[in-house]
């Protein structure tokens, strides 16, 4: 065989392998994606009856002071489970989206406050969480989708429709309140907590987190799971939302957050390229830092949660078992206090009531 069929064949049997090669990774990473997204963005489940939990419950609060209505809209193929809270209070409608991994139920804290202040609060589960219908939360754009089909629930309830709208969003939820400004909606005002710029942004800094490089791998594969889910969605941003109005907007976010970085993801990281008049800005940095989960929270209360966490952290030591029952048992002997444990930032909430009051 001559030097010139031989490199032929070579390279052919070289070309065969890269593409074979080629293929196994993208099967490979194909598979590690979708088992990702079953893990990360499987049902979320509410509380459940006889169990503790640090945050407060249904049972936990006054339910003649706070009474609610349960309510069902549609967002795509799905019915979605919300909450009406202080039915008899007319100066507006505060529409609350949850956090990832969270459910309306744990917001109390915010939805008290601001019954308290005279608004009406509508809080509701997002697809696939506790009483809503999904066998998913299916992606972090669903957050945006699911708040674009409760407010055209709220535009066609004549109780609330006549209300001024006001948005409040954490993490996951302060993604949506920002992108769903995207959409044709009469909001007045927005309060976004820890909320994340795009998917892109987060499914990076988390990714990376994890899995160092390998990242880049499965990045491909990451996108067209989400384009084959949401289409041209995925492109929609937070700051492309505020940019598209002038509805006032306000940012709240901890330098100290570790969920959604405060130079990387966060709406806030992106600041300077929000064009919109009416943006204002808290962010706590140094002594006043409140992390991701409870960003809303009052410096007392992070003191008494870090004091309660190292009680607990000790008191799990040496058992073999560690489950809900065994932190049931520390928290009786503790004593935990979950009004000290969810305690509101009162300067900020005030801040927040004006900052709503006076976008009437």
């Amino acid at each position: 065989m001559g030097k010139g069929k031989m490199k032929k064949k070579n390279l052919r049997v070289s070309l065969l392998i890269i593409l074979t090669l080629t293929f196994l990774t993208f099967i490979g990473c194909t598979i590690i994606t979708m088992e990702v997204y079953s893990q990360t963005f499987g049902r979320t489940e509410g509380f459940l009856a006889g169990n503790f939990y640090t945050y407060f419950t249904w049972n936990d609060i006054d339910q003649n002071k706070y009474s609610r209505q349960t309510v069902h809209f549609n967002s795509g193929g799905n019915r979605l489970q919300g909450f009406i809270y202080g039915s008899a209070n007319n100066k507006g409608l505060v529409v609350i989206s949850h956090g990832l991994g969270g459910t309306a139920d744990a917001y109390f804290p915010l939805i008290m406050n601001f019954v308290d202040n005279g608004w009406r609060v509508f809080a509701y589960n997002n697809t696939g969480v506790a009483g809503s219908e999904g066998s998913s939360i299916r992606g972090l754009s669903q957050s945006m989708i699911d708040l674009d089909a409760a407010l055209k629930y709220v535009a066609s309830n004549n109780a609330l429709n006549s209300l001024p709208l006001m948005l409040v969003g954490h993490s996951w939820g302060g993604f949506a309140v920002c992108s769903v400004l995207n959409f044709d909606h009469n909001v007045n005002a927005v309060v976004s907590f820890a909320g994340f710029n795009s998917a892109r942004d987060i499914f990076k800094e988390q990714g990376i987190a994890f899995v160092g490089g390998v990242y880049y791998l499965l990045t491909p594969s990451v996108w067209s799971m989400e384009r084959q889910i949401f289409g041209d969605m995925i492109n929609l941003t937070a700051v492309g939302g505020i940019n598209k109005t002038d509805t006032p907007i306000m940012l709240v976010q901890s330098s100290d957050d570790d969920i959604v970085l405060a130079d990387s993801s966060s709406i806030y990281a992106h600041r300077v390229s929000i064009t919109n008049p009416n943006l204002e800005i808290i962010f706590y940095d140094g002594d006043e830092v409140r992390g991701h989960n409870f960003v809303y929270g009052s410096l007392a209360q992070r003191q008494y949660m870090e004091s309660a966490t190292d009680s607990w952290e000790s008191f799990k030591e040496g058992h073999q078992t560690v489950n809900n029952a065994l932190m049931a048992e520390w928290a009786e002997g503790y004593n935990f206090d979950k009004t000290r444990a969810n305690e509101l930032d009162p300067v900020l909430m005030n801040r927040i009531n004006a900052f709503f009051t006076s976008n009437l």
